[in-house]
């Protein structure tokens, strides 16, 4: 089931010890001070893996990875090899959040977390980012909801195109929400929320973020600044308000 996940590890790991890869290890180490004092790129890892360590050091580390990853020299893909399984634990908990919901195709998950870090490391602008291991994991993982999110809301007001001949112009055809098949993820998310908020009030924020864009009550409680308890006991009194409400209609 997570067999592409753990052959993309595998597969840095074995980057790392080609002896190619520990000759232009050295060439880090002599161009970057910070890099200077480790021995080897297992310990650099230990070090980025360790509770030992300021943050601010570790997160220089990462940076000047990255920042050689970025460029056209040789020694880019052991720095990007390095970045990825030094932010390896993070990138697995991401893997394990969001399982459930490519519970049906594992391989799908892993491509995308792999296609879109590799890309964020690319791209990232380390003039901008105060801490490089949550911004680029927090990155992957906001792009990889949104799609969901977007997935979800196309799914929810796709319907089969009636026969023109029986019932008119398949452009007339709309959702179960009464809007129009096709509409923009965004519109429908919006819409849904109004639909809610008219229902069941401010507590609207939690089933959207929840239900529609896949998010965890423990992210949506750390993102509104909640207890996890208060989220917890809030979406699942909205839930029952919002039964007791369909019931009546």
């Amino acid at each position: 089931m997570r067999a592409l996940w753990q052959q993309i590890h595998a597969d840095f790991e074995r980057t790392l010890t080609l002896h190619s890869s520990h000759t232009q290890f050295e060439v880090l180490r002599q161009e970057h001070h910070i890099l200077g004092r480790f021995v080897d790129v297992t310990a650099v890892l230990d070090y980025l893996h360790s509770r030992d360590g300021a943050p601010d050091d570790k997160d220089q580390i990462l940076a000047t990875l990255v920042a050689a990853a970025q460029t056209r020299r040789g020694d880019r893909d052991v720095a990007a090899a390095m970045v990825w399984l030094g932010l390896w634990p993070g990138l697995d908990n991401l893997y394990r959040r969001l399982w459930r919901f490519f519970r049906n195709d594992a391989n799908e998950l892993a491509s995308e977390i792999a296609g879109r870090f590799a890309m964020g490391m690319q791209r990232a602008d380390l003039s901008r980012i105060k801490r490089v291991a949550a911004t680029l994991i927090a990155n992957v993982e906001r792009d990889i909801r949104v799609g969901l999110r977007r997935r979800w809301a196309e799914a929810a007001t796709h319907e089969e195109l009636p026969d023109p001949d029986e019932f008119g112009s398949p452009a007339s055809k709309s959702s179960c929400f009464g809007l129009p098949a096709g509409t923009d993820p965004d519109v429908v998310a919006s819409f849904v929320h109004r639909v809610l908020t008219d229902l069941i009030g401010s507590d609207a924020d939690i089933v959207v973020a929840v239900v529609m864009m896949g998010e965890g009550q423990r992210d949506v409680a750390d993102r509104l600044g909640l207890g996890y308890d208060a989220v917890r006991k809030r979406y699942q009194r909205a839930l029952a308000r919002l039964r007791d409400v369909l019931g009546e209609i």
